[in-house]
């Protein structure tokens, strides 16, 4: 039996399977995957050779008689839309395979070489990246060779791999943005020169002057930056690395630790040593600026849960009241939560379940002084549990 190939999409229709010759198919039939005309197909083999017209193959003129520069001129395949929306999504779906295979050879061995346990975004990382290649491997094999399933897979797989790509995006692209804001300001002139000065007192017996200016460079910084993004991940994340702001020596005895723990084919050389060890020199400001903020965050947190505890009934009371004003304080310290409604929809009945109300919204973040808390437990102690008559 015959069989034709659309030239738009490369369907091929072989009349064996499909139970209909190609000439018993009506004129406007169209091909089921791209919608090119009948007329867009071609013979691939097992069809008998047309015949051809011999009246006009008598009036047309040979090679010889035709006039020098008279070209024939072959009628344009038009190609539809939808064909053109085809062919670019094989184009495209090419370019994604090769980008998701280079990731998996850069990713998948580190599955093995981490010695931490994996952190949570590291997890969903890992099964969003399993579950589009399991569809990926799918897909292709479902279009390749079960075209009878196509139209009933296909768009549910082809979707699945689109929201895992978008998750996964959303997953690693901002922590990616706000690692290079951070770092913006790693590479200026001021504290390359800093770097320069420290380099050169944890680093007297071993570089000079020269090493050290090279060692500070914008170059050389980000080719430590390059080293510790590939090389170090490989046994664990490098929030493990960068959890609080260390001294330089310090820095220098940790790279060292971890290039002794290389395996042989994959060394971190001495040169490279040093080039990580100036770019985690010029990034300790960061991070201790990240420490303080977090280290204040935590000390504003305990303050407010050490006032709510020692909120007592005789504070409570003998504190200046004024209603109007500890209804707005308690509105716009607990707005920034929830909604002031959640309170009135479950509201303490007793001064006590009041203070233990206000020690649990201090737990979950709440931060006021010892004063806007004794405000806050009058208030609600007078509006719920001795409301006016």
């Amino acid at each position: 039996m015959a069989q034709y190939e659309c030239s738009v999409c490369g369907y091929v229709y072989d009349a064996s399977k499909e139970g209909t010759n190609w000439d018993d198919l009506p004129d406007d039939w169209e091909c089921p995957v791209c919608g090119a005309a009948k007329s867009e197909f071609e013979s691939t083999g097992g069809a008998p050779p047309q015949a051809k017209d011999v009246s006009e193959e008598g009036n047309k003129p040979s090679e010889a008689e035709r006039p020098e520069g008279d070209l024939v001129q072959e009628a344009p395949v038009s190609v539809s839309p939808l064909g053109r929306a085809i062919l670019a999504h094989r184009v495209f779906g090419y370019v994604f395979l090769a980008i998701y295979v280079v990731l998996i050879i850069q990713m998948v061995p580190r599955l093995w070489t981490y010695q931490i346990e994996f952190p949570a975004r590291t997890v969903v990382h890992i099964s969003l990246g399993m579950a589009i290649g399991t569809a990926l491997i799918l897909k292709i094999t479902v279009v390749r060779f079960f075209r009878r399933l196509e139209q009933t897979l296909v768009p549910s797989l082809g979707t699945s791999v689109l929201v895992g790509s978008v998750v996964l995006i959303g997953i690693s692209v901002p922590s990616a943005f706000r690692e290079a804001l951070a770092t913006g300001t790693l590479f200026d002139k001021a504290n390359q020169k800093r770097v320069r000065t420290l380099l050169a007192q944890i680093g007297s017996n071993e570089l000079g002057e020269e090493e050290c200016m090279r060692l500070s460079s914008t170059d050389s910084l980000r080719a430590g930056q390059r080293i510790l993004r590939q090389e170090c991940i490989d046994c664990h994340d490098l929030r493990t690395v960068l959890a609080k702001p260390r001294t330089p020596e310090n820095w220098r005895q940790t790279v060292r630790r971890m290039a002794d723990r290389t395996t042989a084919l994959n060394p971190i050389e001495e040169g490279e040593q040093w080039q990580v060890t100036a770019y985690l020199i010029a990034l300790s400001p960061q991070l201790q600026k990240s420490t303080r903020q977090l280290r204040d965050a935590q000390e504003r947190h305990d303050q407010s849960q050490k006032a709510a505890m020692a909120v007592g009934a005789e504070e409570t009371e003998t504190a200046a009241y004024n209603p109007a004003a500890a209804k707005q304080l308690f509105e716009s310290k607990c707005s920034q939560c929830h909604a002031n409604t959640l309170v009135s929809e479950s509201p303490p009945r007793s001064e006590e379940k009041a203070r233990q109300l206000v020690a649990s919204m201090v737990e979950e973040g709440l931060e006021a002084t010892r004063d806007e808390l004794a405000q806050i437990v009058r208030y609600l102690t007078e509006t719920h549990a001795n409301p006016p008559e």
